[in-house]
């Protein structure tokens, strides 16, 4: 017996390890094979999905390169979003997408795509944060278990074929902000949202559709009318009486009392010190309706039992702003919940990390995934990074920065090149971030960086931009000098990888950085050095003293930059440095 428990424990853990192999390899095949079964499953008459969705090239993350499709990471085969609108796909719904089981948002709008809305919907995209079907040829009615998909935020359905009532179990959708049916041939009630309100426009053009924000429908007319005077009466009466007897009896102090009973009586919780009520009222205000339609809302109850009532324990940063908790949500997710300090001189800082970053995708950028706004709370959600920031791993401990050898540092440097490149001149789109740093560089479990902190960030626009993604006034341009403070920063990052100095004593010493004899070897990471690098490390070094000269007409652009910091990445020196291999496209 003791033998064979002797190799029982040898035997578990090569065993454990073999089914997490097997289970990541299988979540991440289930993607693979989601996107295999949506391209077989639908007509592709324009040639999109033929000419960009090749299943040959089996390197991980290959199918985030798909067009339309949006991974939580770029090297992992786990997709976030699914956007085909306007592609003139023809089919039924693709049910093979209930193997895509991370995605959070569905886009088939403006196709051809017919047949019922599927009746387990919410166990195929159960997960989903907007879903928008609209402008195709749906048919039959509206299924019940859509109410089941208890995340989304947006269903957009108009423009279709539909018939019969809207279930009213939608009006159970608390987080549903964006609601549209408008233009098919729906009969029946308008539902009562419990949590929102939506135009007339929401649905027009359904005949058969009654009740507020539409006419009322014929029995509501017929109550209505015969019930008015009796309710009024009634309940006039009632209250008359009732506060008589308070008068009479207690006077008005006993009044202030009965009130004060009620009061009390109303369901609380306790949290930080403070009651809270268990339904936070909706908030119209017009600034928070902007800021929904750019990230989804979330309810401070829900965060706080999400990170255990903000238990120190789950606490994994203090800055400026405020404290950041790690938590999982009922969906699965590992998140970062940030929680500003209480300060009325935050709340412009709150509002453009909302703006501008909620308004922005990138690889490079660090998903923020939703905010709360309730009272004195405002607390921003992030899709959480396991390795914390670059600062840690530079000036923690030397057995962490040795793990930053050269090949992952100009992997990093690239990066952040990459996302200041597409922020500076990305489109219809110009940002400059103004607070670049280590500290804002955070890295996922494959030590890619993710710019965050955008508060500081101004927005300038080219082309017509959607008014709604700003709650402050965009600049209609931005001149020269402002990239050139991101183009600074930048350089001041580069060297801080370099060299393991922080940053403050590397900004001290910019007046001296035009001359030749800062870019020395001397001042490099001593792990750094003799490792076959010694060229590259110096081509860096230069290019960071560029990017610091005192005056900023004589900086390169970051395009420049990240062209410069491409080129090192490729280069094989002759002295036998060997070529870095990165992801370059």
């Amino acid at each position: 017996m003791c033998k064979y428990n002797i190799i029982l424990y040898l035997v578990l853990p090569f065993f454990l390890l073999l089914s997490s192999f097997s289970l990541r390899c299988n979540a991440v095949q289930s993607d693979i094979d989601c996107l295999k079964s949506i391209k077989d499953s639908l007509e592709d008459p324009l040639n999109f999905l033929n000419s960009t969705w090749k299943f040959d090239n089996q390197r991980e993350g290959f199918i985030c390169k798909f067009a339309g499709i949006e991974c939580w990471h770029d090297d992992e085969s786990r997709v976030l979003s699914l956007s085909l609108p306007d592609m003139g796909l023809k089919g039924e719904f693709p049910r093979g997408i209930k193997n895509c089981t991370s995605i959070t948002s569905l886009n088939l709008s403006s196709n051809e795509i017919y047949g019922t809305i599927p009746s387990d919907i919410s166990h195929l995209i159960g997960f989903t944060i907007m879903i928008d079907l609209s402008s195709n040829q749906f048919s039959g009615a509206i299924p019940t278990n859509i109410a089941n998909c208890s995340f989304l935020n947006s269903l957009k359905l108009d423009n279709n074929n539909l018939e019969g009532p809207i279930p009213p179990e939608i009006a159970l959708l608390y987080r549903i902000k964006n609601f549209n049916v408008a233009n098919n041939m729906l009969t029946g009630p308008v539902p009562r949202f419990i949590n929102a309100t939506f135009p007339p426009e929401s649905y027009a053009n359904n005949a058969g559709l009654c009740g507020p924000p539409l006419a009322l429908c014929v029995t509501e007319r017929v109550v209505s009318r015969q019930t008015l005077f009796a309710c009024g009466f009634v309940t006039g009466w009632s209250l008359f009486t009732v506060l008589g007897i308070y008068l009479f009896f207690f006077g008005l102090p006993g009044v202030k009392k009965m009130l004060l009973f009620i009061n009390k009586r109303t369901k609380v919780m306790v949290i930080d010190g403070n009651e809270w009520p268990q339904r936070e009222e909706v908030n119209n205000d017009p600034k928070i309706l902007k800021m929904e339609k750019i990230v989804t809302r979330m309810s401070f109850m829900e965060l706080s039992k999400a990170t255990l009532n903000f238990s120190q324990d789950n606490e994994i940063g203090n800055g400026m702003l405020g404290k950041v908790y790690k938590a999982l949500v009922p969906n699965g997710w590992t998140v970062a919940i940030k929680r500003f300090h209480v300060s009325e001189d935050l709340e412009e800082e709150f509002v453009s990390e909302i703006t501008t970053l909620g308004s922005l995708r990138h690889p490079n950028l660090v998903p923020l995934i939703g905010f709360c706004y309730e009272r004195d709370e405002r607390i921003l959600v992030y899709k959480y990074m396991p390795n914390g920031n670059l600062h840690e791993w530079l000036h923690s401990t030397d057995d962490k920065a040795r793990l930053l050898d050269f090949p992952l540092r100009v992997k990093i440097v690239l990066g952040v090149a990459k996302a200041l490149t597409w922020l500076h001149d990305g489109g219809n789109f110009h940002v400059v971030h103004s607070n670049i740093s280590t500290q804002c560089i955070l890295l996922d479990e494959n030590f890619d960086p993710k710019l965050s902190n955008f508060w500081e960030a101004t927005l300038a626009k080219t082309n017509d931009i959607d008014s709604n993604l700003s709650l402050f006034p965009i600049v209609e341009c931005l001149d020269f000098t402002t990239y050139n403070k991101d183009v600074y920063r930048f350089g001041v990052v580069l060297l801080e990888l370099l060299t393991r100095k922080e940053s403050y004593i590397l900004s001290c010493s910019s007046l001296n950085l035009s001359s030749s004899s800062f870019a020395s070897l001397l001042d490099v990471d001593k792990l750094l050095l003799g490792q076959g690098y010694d060229n590259m490390v110096m081509q860096l070094l230069e290019l960071a003293s560029d990017c610091m000269k005192f005056i900023p007409d004589q900086r390169p652009t970051m395009q420049e930059v990240y062209q410069t910091v491409s080129a090192i990445a490729r280069v094989h020196d002759q002295t036998g440095d060997s070529e870095i291999q990165l992801h370059l496209d």
